[in-house]
């Protein structure tokens, strides 16, 4: 594989998260879900900082988002990096995987290294326990990865034990395998006889069994051509439905745990798949969604910060208690215009917007690991 990022950026890859392919029109849908995923994380963390500086209530409503739908998002995620590693990626032969592996490292790691940097500096700045030090540092980068960085290094560990299956078969037996995992890791959590071992288990592990199931499942949507058999507004509806209901029962209820956020995360996916192939059916895009992937990475990597750097301002000056609704229209936009703001002056600062899009200044993938879907 030939890394240049010296060269300008591709513009026909402008919404991809991990250049796995070109936006072809029946990736719309997945594009879509991605950015969706994305300014819900954003959104996660300014209600976090909100209800932290106390402009508004850590219960209710803040509460419910904060224990089941902002969790969603991440497996959504692996979901949708399974479904397009699956849909453009050959990686059956030892040098496929290490050219497809090469490639990853750069588009993961970069920003992962990057982020951590940067997030530890911050805490360092904001008082926080997780501050820039050597050994913190360390720590970050390669044994406990601070929060929301740890997809990154997951993601790559989930590109190096999983190969593109070439048969139903092989699909079945991936899923399985990951089924597995993920029923061992919640047991191993939920159980008070084993939950301290499983919680003192390396954050490669635990991460890995928890999420490859998601991952996998992308990898068997695509490959089976299972879409169609879940795309309709009934089934949309439907699984929509199921799932808020869930949600509110559970929470309602407390039984938020590694169990129910495992079956919420599942009904989830399968509703947003569901919602979203059916609204964005091929070539059907909207002027919103046409802008916010052009931003979807930035929005999770650079709200948080914005967000943390923002209202450690806010509560040093006093402001919450004075202006707490002026506090809280500030931190919208500095949510979700920060990282906008951010990535327009980076993209004219020689090659700064390497730092988030790697895969927007590589060369194209390797012949030898790709492959066109079937129109």
């Amino acid at each position: 594989m030939t890394s240049a990022p010296n060269i300008s950026p591709v513009t026909g890859a402008v919404s991809e998260m991990h250049g796995h392919g070109s936006d072809h029109p029946r990736d719309t849908w997945v594009l879509n879900l991605e950015a969706t995923a994305a300014l819900l994380i954003a959104l996660g963390s300014l209600l976090t900082f909100a209800a932290a500086a106390g402009l508004i209530a850590n219960e209710g409503l803040a509460r419910w988002a904060q224990e089941c739908l902002f969790p969603l998002q991440f497996p959504v995620f692996y979901f949708c990096s399974g479904y397009l590693y699956q849909r453009y990626r050959a990686v059956r032969t030892r040098r496929a995987w290490a050219l497809n592996l090469r490639r990853e490292a750069v588009v993961l790691l970069v920003p992962f290294a990057v982020f951590t940097v940067l997030g530890l500096a911050v805490g360092s700045l904001c008082g926080s326990e997780r501050a820039l030090a050597l050994p913190e540092l360390a720590n970050a980068l390669f044994v406990q990865p601070i929060a929301p960085l740890g997809y990154f290094y997951t993601c790559l560990l989930l590109y190096a034990i999983t190969p593109t299956p070439i048969s139903r078969r092989n699909t079945y037996g991936l899923v399985l395998a990951a089924l597995a995992c993920k029923v061992g890791i919640v047991v191993a959590l939920s159980l008070p006889a084993t939950a301290a071992a499983a919680n003192a288990l390396p954050y490669a592990i635990t991460s890995v069994a928890e999420n490859w199931i998601w991952f996998a499942g992308g990898m068997a949507i695509a490959l089976v051509r299972a879409l169609p058999l879940l795309r309709s507004r009934e089934k949309a509806w439907a699984l929509g439905a199921l799932w808020i209901a869930t949600s509110i029962i559970t929470f309602t209820a407390g039984w938020i745990g590694e169990t129910s956020h495992a079956i919420l995360d599942a009904v989830g996916i399968l509703w947003v798949t569901s919602l979203f192939s059916t609204v964005f059916r091929p070539a059907r895009q909207n002027a919103f969604y046409r802008f916010a992937t052009r931003y979807t990475m930035a929005f999770w990597l650079i709200a948080p910060l914005a967000l943390r750097l923002l209202f450690f301002v806010l509560v040093c000056l006093g402001a919450p208690a004075a202006a707490p609704w002026a506090c809280l229209v500030l931190g919208a936009i500095v949510c979700f215009g920060a990282p906008v703001a951010v990535m327009a002056g980076l993209s004219r600062v020689g090659k700064l917007g390497f730092i988030v899009y790697p895969s927007r200044y590589l060369a194209p993938a390797p012949a030898a690991i790709t492959k066109n879907p079937k129109l």
